[in-house]
């Protein structure tokens, strides 16, 4: 999430002060850093819905405490509709940085929508970081109920 916040602003700066990054240009850059950030927000919620799943698994199959899974939909009520909401901005942004490089749009509409996606961003990463320690405290529990359930059918 930082590298994707770091590019993502990076690539702001280098439309501003028109510098390259590595040897690339803004149009360039935005590319790489949009594929960047894609790929990390994907890999969120990938590992959340899989995560999730698990959960969910091991809850049907050893009958634990079916409220731990009412936790993980909480986790992505919670965090899914602003993540996907923040990559629709940034997609929305990296488009219109297009059409203001073919002179098809006033710049202040990709200026405008690049800034609330980062602003936004910003949020996401905070929801994101909370989300995922909530999401590691779910595991634990899981895994502690699972522990003790196996270790009392043993005995």
């Amino acid at each position: 999430m930082f590298l994707s916040f770091i590019s993502l602003s990076l690539n702001g700066f280098q439309w501003i002060f028109r510098f390259n990054v590595l040897n690339a240009n803004y149009i360039s850059f935005s590319f790489v850093s949009t594929i960047l950030y894609m790929f990390t927000q994907t890999l969120i919620m990938f590992y959340l819905i899989g995560a999730g799943k698990k959960v969910k698994e091991l809850i049907i199959k050893y009958d634990l405490n079916k409220d731990t899974y009412k936790d993980v939909l909480k986790i992505k009520s919670d965090l899914f509709p602003p993540l996907t909401l923040n990559i629709l901005l940034v997609g929305t942004a990296f488009v219109l940085g297009g059409g203001v490089q073919t002179k098809v749009l006033s710049k202040y509409w990709h200026h405008s929508i690049f800034l609330l996606s980062l602003i936004h961003f910003l949020k996401v990463i905070l929801l994101s970081h909370k989300s995922l320690i909530k999401n590691s405290d779910i595991l634990s529990i899981v895994g502690t109920e699972l522990d003790n359930k196996l270790k009392n059918k043993d005995n």
